[in-house]
């Protein structure tokens, strides 16, 4: 039904009155994005249009001229009309902290104190987020698109708005330093736009995945879906999936050129029981260094940890017990960050193992029950030996627990190699990974020296003992002293050949101990104790003589 002939004179006043306002709206429509697209519905008209979605009802008639409608009566269903967002009706929206890890912090616009960010924590237009060292967050946009940002980064909302009732979100961003990942637009809503700026480019996207990188006076863009818009003033380049660009301060972007493979990680550790972490990295063509992330599961919503490096492997220091995922990429020459791959993997590592102290790897022990001994770790609250016959421990020889650091060998232990490892218990009843076993070996005890055989000489400056040679890993220790007990030694020596020379005693009766020591373990064996008698020393019957040969 057409409309009464008032109501049609009324509207082509209005559309005269648009040819007026129209140029300064189009123009500003031309400067400003973004542009909503309106798909017209039906029943609808550019009146209601103006009603329920301007913020000046009265400028339909731009509308109506911007996209060259006849009859403002008469929309056709599945027409779509542009309309710039400055013309309709805005609400203020914000972003919110999904997840964070570690040190982050944010300040509202024109405020200098920064504030300690949590999760959930609401971010109006005009905020700065900053992830500090070790730390990032995962920023959630109104139309569901989330930024994560890396380590060492700093993002400012500049504009956040919604637009015609929630039909259009706008959202305009500055990555002043570090890294970000940006999932646009999840559920591929219409009208969902968002731009980010960088020192030296632009980036405009709607619904895809990218990386976007500032270093300096260099933006670094990556494209993993979709296309995204790369613009630096100066010239304009869209960047394909699996392909980035470079832009320089004040240059064109670089053309695009094809990202780096994703690393074959099949080979990685997909288990940890010590700190720190190692990734040895795969051999890539034309990877100049290497990036890698860990997060708790694949979606990286919550990133833990991220190292680079150009060595031979990437280190992480520490991560609670749990299971997660690397996230590996190599960097080309230029720069640009790679494709992905993910690498599953399991930390078991606490309570942490003790270190073990004697017997020490490749010790070789004399006695039969010897004690264990370890360094007490912090938190434990006993600990679990095992000594076997094996490298594997399939079959202990004991399995026993205690409550200190240290264990003695309630049975004789057997001949020959052996092995030991020892494991810390929590308060809860857990327990941690195994030490690093240490391989020892059980050689026969120490026997006593038969020093009644052993030849002394007494010489007039030394007393000289001379023994067969020891057995391999012993030496001989003497000493000599005037009591039984052998307290306050006149002299002390040690051999490694049989030879043994201690000071000269003077005349009387002495006590000479010899033993066998382990030296590797300072494990001495029995004394065995010889009397002396030693002679006057014939320089003094010389002495004496000499009145005699005077006369």
């Amino acid at each position: 039904m057409r409309a009464p002939e008032w109501q049609r004179s009324f509207c082509g006043l209005l559309a005269t009155l648009s040819l007026f306002l129209c140029p300064a709206v189009l123009a500003q429509s031309r400067d400003q994005t973004p542009v909503w697209r309106y798909t017209v519905r039906p029943g609808d008209t550019l009146i209601g249009i103006g009603e329920h979605l301007l913020v000046n009802p009265r400028q339909w008639p731009a509308v109506q001229q911007g996209n060259q409608v006849e009859d403002p009566h008469r929309l056709v269903p599945g027409t779509v009309l542009r309309i710039p967002s400055t013309m309709l009706r805005r609400a203020p929206a914000a972003a919110t902290i999904a997840t964070r890890s570690g040190p982050v912090r944010w300040r509202p616009a024109g405020d200098s104190e920064w504030q300690d960010a949590a999760s959930g924590q609401v971010l109006p237009a005009g905020s700065i987020v900053e992830t500090l060292t070790d730390g990032s967050a995962l920023l959630r946009l109104a139309d569901g698109s989330t930024i994560l940002l890396s380590p060492g980064s700093r993002l400012v909302l500049d504009a956040l708005g919604v637009y015609a009732g929630g039909l259009m979100v706008d959202s305009r961003l500055r990555l002043q330093a570090g890294q970000s990942e940006v999932r646009v637009n999840p559920t591929r809503a219409p009208n969902r736009n968002l731009q980010i700026h960088t020192p030296s480019a632009q980036v405009v996207v709607r619904g895809t995945n990218f990386r976007v990188g500032v270093d300096s006076d260099m933006t670094r863009e990556e494209t993993l879906s979709g296309v995204v818009g790369v613009n630096s003033g100066r010239g304009s380049v869209r960047v394909a999936p699996g392909r980035g660009t470079i832009v320089r301060t004040g240059e064109m972007p670089l053309p695009p050129v094809r990202l780096l493979p994703a690393p074959a990680v099949a080979g990685l550790p997909e288990r940890f029981e010590h700190l720190p972490l190692r990734f040895p990295l795969p051999r890539l063509a034309g990877a100049q260094a290497w990036l890698g992330e860990i997060a708790s599961d694949a979606t990286f919503d919550r990133l833990l940890l991220s190292r680079s490096g150009s060595g031979s492997s990437l280190s992480f220091a520490d991560l609670p017990n749990g299971d997660y995922v690397l996230r590996l990429r190599a960097i080309d020459a230029r720069g640009l960050q790679g494709l992905d791959a993910l690498h599953r993997f399991s930390v078991f590592a606490r309570p942490f193992p003790p270190v073990l102290n004697r017997p020490g790897d490749g010790a070789t022990i004399r006695g039969a029950r010897p004690t264990f001994m370890w360094t007490e770790v912090l938190g434990s609250s006993r600990y679990r030996v095992q000594v076997a016959t094996q490298a594997d421990f399939a079959t202990p020889l004991h399995d026993a627990g205690s409550e200190q650091g240290t264990w003695q060998a309630p049975a004789d232990l057997p001949l020959g190699s052996l092995h030991w490892r020892a494991a810390s218990i929590d308060a809860r009843g857990e327990q941690g990974p195994w030490s690093a076993a240490a391989a020892f070996s059980h050689a026969p005890g120490l026997v006593e020296v038969d020093v009644g055989r052993a030849a002394v000489e007494l010489r007039s400056e030394s007393l000289r003992l001379n023994l067969p040679p020891p057995p391999e890993g012993l030496v001989y220790e003497a000493i000599l002293s005037a009591t039984a007990d052998m307290g306050s030694p006149l002299g002390e020596a040690q051999s490694e050949d049989g030879a043994l020379e201690l000071p000269r005693p003077d005349a009387g009766t002495w006590y000479l101990g010899v033993r066998l020591v382990d030296r590797r373990e300072n494990m001495p064996g029995p004394l065995a104790v010889r009397k002396l008698e030693v002679p006057p020393s014939q320089l003094w019957l010389l002495l004496l003589l000499l009145p005699l040969l005077a006369l």
